[in-house]
């Protein structure tokens, strides 16, 4: 991967999404065959600059070049004016902008000369093709070069108008919009993005779908993973088949954590390799339960607190070497607090233990009852608002069920979906890690 690309990809399983984890999934999965005639508008314009093409005194390309680019490239067929003045015609203007960003083109006294790259290239369109890959995303800021890998991953994965996407990658990644509060949104996408999309713009790889809704083309779907993943071989099969084996030997524990001071009780039951350490574990419960992973949490293991524990007196256990087979020869069970200021409690029992045959990954094997939302003011707070939620009538109805996000069945849980979100986030993280 490029750093930029590495980075966000990085940062995006450390948010775990599952929205975005499985476009990262179908992105990986995009065939590589690089397509020489796609570079075409690159490869001509470079040929045609030739030793130079003197600029006018403005600056720009001169009517007659701009006139025969357009020409050439078939852009003047939709194009409504004289097709002449570099600064009124916007695809001539884009293709000589992203050629210069692209390191394909500079300016000597006057005269817009292809670089020693770029005339190379102008013979060599497969050696073009990846260079222009390897350049993707296109910005100077930092916030352009995370929108740029979001949209070229959204674009791998044959993602259509993926502007909304986007915008929300965005705010995982922690980015603000223009105005510097408020969530970004399409409009901001539309600024950050622009200069890598104009590449594929110029390229000819959007038109088609605006116009007809049809699907991505390949072309388009290849070039945008070959930016991104350009390191790595593409994946083949099911997304569940790039995830690394367990250790021999890693033998599982099957745990059954209940949460405490809720009636009727919430409740699951996980199967976890005993390697795994006491961090990975909490981000095993987060999941399985339903919560969020927007505050602190320890760990109880007899004496000894693990987790988010600095300011708390008494020993301190290591969560990034502790693992649950660690814990479990303990004592058969510990505890885990997560959200110091709502202060939920659950128990861990360990159960019994499981060879470690056809255990790949933590999964959920039974449960009960839904996770209760975040920051309702734990066990008394969820009680009350399954009241108010329970009573049409209650004045605190409506608030509360639009602070619910517009309806919350307490009896909703699904375990074989819960299993698939474990497989998901163990392929991004500690299978990744391991592997």
């Amino acid at each position: 991967m490029t750093n930029a690309a590495d980075d966000v990809v990085e940062r995006l399983r450390g948010v775990r999404d599952p929205a975005w984890l499985r476009l990262i999934d179908e992105a990986a999965q995009v065939s590589v065959t690089p397509d020489p005639d796609v570079v075409e508008p690159y490869r001509w314009f470079l040929a045609r600059l030739g030793d130079g093409v003197a600029l006018t005194a403005a600056g720009y390309l001169p009517p007659a070049v701009v006139q025969e680019t357009m020409q050439a490239l078939g852009w003047d067929v939709d194009w409504i004016g004289a097709a002449n003045r570099e600064d009124l015609t916007v695809p001539v203007a884009d293709l000589r902008h992203s050629a210069r960003l692209l390191g394909l083109t500079r300016v000597h006294r006057g005269t817009l000369l292809p670089t020693t790259l770029g005339r190379r290239f102008a013979e060599d369109p497969i050696g073009l093709w990846q260079h222009i890959a390897g350049k993707l995303p296109l910005g100077r800021s930092d916030v352009e070069q995370d929108g740029g890998v979001l949209w070229l991953l959204a674009t791998a994965a044959g993602r259509q108008d993926p502007d909304e996407l986007v915008a929300r990658g965005l705010g995982l990644l922690g980015w603000a919009g223009r105005d510097g509060w408020r969530s970004p949104d399409s409009r901001d996408v539309h600024v950050v993005v622009r200069r890598t999309r104009t590449v594929f713009d110029r390229l000819g790889l959007l038109g088609s779908w605006r116009r007809s809704r049809e699907p991505l083309p390949d072309a388009a779907r290849t070039l945008a993973r070959t930016a991104v993943f350009r390191d790595e071989a593409p994946r083949t099969g099911r997304p569940a088949d790039a995830a690394p084996m367990r250790a021999p030997g890693d033998a599982a524990l099957e745990l059954t954590v209940t949460l405490q001071d809720v009636e009727p009780p919430v409740w699951r039951q996980v199967v976890v390799p005993a390697s795994l350490t006491l961090r990975e574990l909490h981000a095993v419960l987060q999941t399985t339960l339903g919560w969020q992973d927007a505050h602190l949490f320890l760990f109880r293991v007899g004496e000894v607190l693990y987790g988010d524990v600095e300011d708390f007196p008494g020993e301190v256990g290591d969560d990034t070497t502790t693992t649950v087979g660690d814990a479990a020869a303990v004592g058969p069970e510990f505890g885990y607090e997560y959200d110091f200021g709502d202060g939920w409690e659950h128990v861990i029992r360990v159960g019994q233990r499981l060879p470690a045959v056809g255990v790949l990954t933590p999964h959920c094997t039974a449960g009960a009852r839904a996770c209760p939302p975040e920051d309702c003011g734990g066990p008394p707070g969820y009680e009350h608002l399954l009241h108010v939620l329970a009573d049409g009538s209650h004045p605190d109805h409506a608030e509360m069920t639009a602070w619910v996000g517009g309806g919350f069945d307490p009896e909703a849980f699904d375990v074989a979906a819960t299993s698939e979100l474990l497989a998901l986030y163990d392929r991004h993280t500690r299978g990744r890690r391991r592997g």
